[in-house]
């Protein structure tokens, strides 16, 4: 109940309560009065006849008598007078015929005036001559005490009503500041600050509007020193000061989380050994000069469209991180890469393809260290045979083309060959599952195509609107089929952000399927940061509908995530890769990222839990759930045939 229907049950329990009140004791005063009034007239009128009826009953004037009666019969209080004479015996009746008024018989009887019959002897001094008897009935000041009462309520109800409607009226205007600093909480609870402007000639308001902006002022400050202080954490703790390029700690968070996520990966090592010859003859400053130079050209936007980071790991070592295990797209970057580095070369008057070497490695199952290690080898290789790069022969090589595999792609979705799996996602109570990850694998080359892998396919492919639109017609078949499932977890394309066309489908099917108690959507950081307005509007959409919406890979770059406030997510889902912290740096940021999302009231999933000590861990940050292979994943729609092939994880 709000504020003013609280006031405004307060003002219509006073008014009924004085309306109550003042009808008791108006009708308790009427009573008394018409008792009173009653008996007196009864006394007085049966008193008065008897003294005007010798005369006439003396003479025996028969017409007399009656014109007598008449006049005390109209009397309102007299409903019937009998006239019984001692001599001849001829009783005498005369009634009222006046109409009677109409009054609820619960009124009447409640009043507890009743019919009063009185008798007296009618005698000349010394002989009794007749008895009079006089009925009075009490209709008529009953009828007359409802009217007055009736009358009297409805100018009570009147005045009540008008007291009403003016109180909520004043209260509305008084209080019109609340109603704004309500707008405005609700607002800086996602960031977004703004004092208050309506003004108020009550004081107390007036000091809770000023109070409201002072406590603003210094929330939105602490907001937005959180973000602050993640960017100057990244820049100190995360980006090397002399090239400004990513260090060794940032690169293997990256290497770590897309390798945890089961994606194909390239890595490049590259060592400039030109640039430890420039310390020694020109000294640091112009090496480090250097070092900026080919940061920046490393980081140009020919090559950045396809690498993932580029990061300086050593004093003359840099890797670089490409989420593609294409062949033809690494070598397209590879060709790219030796033209700039080239360049650099020239710039500073160096022969070109002297002085540095590249070790290049692929994988699609490796862990961070074989990765490493496989490019570090190639390096050396190159190294060893003094060649500018060396690329392993014995890497698997896809030889398939683009258009084979758009056409594999296509035939899973339309010929229901995934496999579906979710991983559920747990409350950190262990009491049960917040909701459960969908994902899907495929089988090609008698092997499993991870999801991390078909993913990249289907982005690659240009085939996300698509996918999507397939994992939730086989999700709403399953949850028909099964509807005391689990809430599951969709988490759609960057490819699926960015269309109209997809938003037509999905508004048509959220309204079709009526699923809000089992379905989520997720969004990956990635493609918040792609299109963030897309995807605000894609969350307005979605939410509109009952249904809950997340953030995925949160904080995966380690870098502003103030994007939460604008499109406002039910929670966000930490990165992969800080599910395996390994050292106080990595503390650090995830501390600041579950703070920043608190502070707005965006509960947070940790992910990549794979131990009860990481899951103990995330707890005592404040985590409100876990995800990873601590709960062993499950088989969705096993009655779909799969070639046999079951995925063993």
């Amino acid at each position: 109940m709000t504020l003013h229907q609280r006031v405004l049950s307060f003002v219509v329990t006073a008014t009924v309560v004085t309306v109550l009140v003042t009808t008791a004791v108006v009708f308790q005063l009427g009573v008394e009065q018409r008792k009173q009034q009653l008996q007196q007239q009864s006394n007085l009128l049966s008193k008065t006849l008897a003294e005007a009826l010798p005369a006439v009953l003396e003479q025996s004037d028969g017409q007399r008598l009656t014109q007598l009666a008449s006049q005390f019969i109209s009397m309102p209080q007299v409903s019937q007078i009998t006239v019984e004479p001692m001599l001849s015996g001829q009783r005498q009746v005369w009634e009222s015929d006046r109409p009677a008024m109409h009054v609820p018989n619960w009124f009447a009887t409640a009043t507890g005036l009743t019919v009063n019959t009185t008798s007296v002897s009618v005698s000349n001094g010394w002989t009794q001559l007749a008895k009079l008897t006089m009925t009075f009935d009490p209709h008529q000041d009953i009828a007359e005490l409802w009217q007055r009462l009736v009358r009297l309520v409805g100018w009570l109800l009147a005045a009540g009503v008008a007291v009403i409607v003016a109180a909520s009226f004043m209260f509305r205007r008084v209080t019109v500041p609340l109603g704004e600093l309500s707008q405005r909480l609700t607002s800086l609870g996602h960031g977004d600050f703004h004092p208050t402007q309506v003004a108020t000639s009550v004081s107390d308001l007036s000091a809770l509007q000023n109070a409201f902006n002072l406590a603003g002022q210094q929330v939105a400050r602490m907001q937005q020193s959180q973000q602050d202080e993640l960017a100057r954490l990244r820049d100190k703790l995360m980006v090397d000061p002399v090239s400004r390029l990513p260090n060794r700690g940032y690169f293997q968070h990256q290497l770590q989380s897309f390798i945890n996520d089961e994606v194909g990966c390239s890595l490049i090592l590259l060592e400039a050994d030109w640039l430890s010859r420039l310390r020694a003859r020109y000294g640091y400053q112009y090496r480090d000069q250097c070092w900026r130079l080919l940061g920046e050209a490393l980081t140009q936007e020919s090559l950045a469209s396809t690498h993932q980071v580029v990061a300086r790991l050593s004093h003359n070592e840099i890797a670089i991180l490409l989420v593609t295990d294409e062949e033809k797209v690494l070598r397209r970057y590879l060709r790219q890469l030796l033209r700039v580095i080239n360049q650099e070369l020239e710039n500073i008057s160096l022969p070109v393809n002297q002085g540095f070497h590249l070790g290049i490695a692929q994988t699609r199952t490796d862990e961070t260290v074989s990765l490493m290690a496989k490019a570090d080898n190639a390096l050396q290789h190159a190294k060893r045979q003094n060649e500018v790069y060396f690329w392993p022969t014995d890497e698997q090589v896809d030889s398939r083309t683009r258009e084979q595999w758009r056409h594999i792609l296509l035939d899973a979705l339309h010929k229901n060959p995934l496999a579906f799996y979710a991983q559920p996602v747990r409350h950190r109570d262990n009491q049960y599952n917040w909701h459960q990850e969908v994902y899907a694998h495929l089988w090609v080359d008698d092997s499993w195509l991870s999801a991390g892998q078909l993913l990249n396919r289907i982005e690659m492919y240009a085939l996300g609107e698509e996918f999507d639109i397939h994992v939730l017609n086989r999700v709403s078949d399953y949850l028909n089929k099964n509807p005391h499932s689990d809430k599951l977890a969709i988490n759609l394309t960057i490819e699926s952000v960015q269309s109209q066309t997809f938003y037509d489908w999905l508004s048509h099917f959220l309204l079709k399927t009526h699923l809000a108690d089992k379905l989520a959507f997720e969004v990956s950081e990635k493609a918040v940061h792609a299109d963030p307005e897309a995807c605000k509007a894609l969350f307005r959409l979605i939410r509109g509908q009952g249904f809950a919406v997340g953030v995925d890979h949160f904080g995966r770059n380690m870098d502003n995530v103030d994007y939460i406030k604008n499109i406002e997510p039910d929670y966000v889902k930490l990165d992969i890769g800080f599910g395996q912290q390994s050292s106080d740096v990595d503390d650090v940021f995830i501390r600041m990222l579950v703070n920043i999302a608190a502070s707005r009231e965006i509960k947070v999933i940790a992910t990549g839990i794979e131990q009860s000590e990481q899951h103990q861990y995330f707890h005592q940050l404040g985590c409100h759930g876990y995800q990873g292979y601590i709960l062993p994943p499950i088989r969705l729609d096993s009655d779909h045939a799969h070639g046999g092939h079951e995925r063993r994880d």
